[in-house]
């Protein structure tokens, strides 16, 4: 995050690699959209920014096409080498609308549970039950109410993609 005082919150993508090996699966798109989720969830950041160089065409296109990055100016002589770069900047203000209705919905998700538990517990001339009975009950309403199987936490971990990290001293090449 930039953090003049004067200017609207920003985040800054310093650099950005992936290894040829395990390039053209997503995984640079995957990681500049969760970069740009957290910017916004932390520090409420209205855009992103980076320079690429005017050479790199595969990473022109991942953040022109794919990632609607904007070219905002040319920055001459901007790399060691006197290579010209891009100056680029993703507006995340839509990012963040949908963020913000996703947690919207999911709140309101939550109060409707909860609210279904309370009028059951009521109509049982219970008092409310503990956290532990509420989260079976959450559970067993939310299973009838989606009208199929719930997932078990332990089933969605095991069907998450994992990837494997390799150490940082083996050589990678940047796409900024």
């Amino acid at each position: 995050m930039e953090e003049d005082p004067d200017d609207v919150p920003h985040g800054h993508i310093t650099s950005l690699a992936v290894k040829r090996s395990h390039r053209r699966l997503g995984l640079a798109q995957k990681l500049m959209d969760q970069a740009s989720r957290a910017m916004i969830e932390n520090f409420n950041a209205k855009y992103v920014s980076l320079h690429v160089r005017k050479s790199n065409r595969a990473a022109l296109h991942l953040y022109s096409n794919t990632l609607n990055f904007q070219i905002s100016e040319v920055e001459p002589k901007y790399y060691a080498d006197g290579e010209d770069a891009y100056a680029m900047k993703r507006d995340l203000t839509q990012m963040a609308d949908e963020l913000r209705r996703h947690l919207e919905l999911k709140e309101k998700g939550r109060h409707m549970v909860l609210g279904a538990i309370e009028n059951k517990v009521e109509s049982k001339g219970n008092a409310l039950p503990s956290s532990g009975e509420a989260c079976r009950e959450e559970k067993g309403l939310a299973a009838e109410d989606s009208g199929g199987d719930s997932k078990d936490l332990s089933e969605v971990s095991e069907t998450t993609e994992s990837t494997d990290v390799k150490d940082s001293s083996e050589a990678s090449d940047s796409a900024s």
